[in-house]
């Protein structure tokens, strides 16, 4: 479960700005998970995230959570394909489809493959039609929320 909770951390700070350790908790929370701001604080400090400050067109600088560099660059070419390649997501008990442009299906299989979430048996890209193997249907509805997050669909 631990290994899981780090993961979504992972994509949510790499996917989109997260301020806060309270923000981290409401979005883990509505992702499922049943976590304190004390497992968060944990978590953060293990994971090595920083906070780093970011300038607003007026002037302002407000602070948001970035990754290691190392989970930075699998985390951002999980979502940079996800985002640009992918045009549809749908799924059925422990089966997702995607499709993407003809030709693209191989490269976002390979990047969701790489990033080795544990809820996922494999996939299988042809040219434009990419199948992942959930693991069970129970976690189906987890797996499915994290590809359209990292799409850009299902962010709230």
């Amino acid at each position: 479960m631990k290994d899981r909770r780090q993961r979504a951390i992972l994509t949510l700070v790499a996917t989109r700005p997260v301020h806060s350790q309270e923000e981290l908790v409401a979005l883990l929370q509505r992702q499922g998970f049943d976590v304190t701001q004390a497992t968060v604080s944990r978590d953060v400090r293990e994971l090595g995230l920083a906070k780093v400050p970011i300038k607003l067109d007026r002037g302002d600088e407000i602070f948001k959570y970035v990754v290691p560099s190392a989970a930075a660059n699998y985390a951002s070419r999980l979502h940079r394909s996800m985002a640009e390649l992918v045009t549809t997501i749908d799924g059925s008990a422990n089966l997702i489809v995607m499709h993407t442009p003809p030709g693209s299906a191989m490269m976002v299989a390979s990047s969701i493959d790489e990033a080795a979430w544990p809820e996922i048996l494999g996939t299988i890209g042809g040219d434009d039609t990419i199948l992942v193997i959930v693991r069970t249907p129970g976690e189906m509805p987890y797996v499915m929320q994290r590809f359209l997050d990292l799409k850009g669909a299902g962010a709230a």
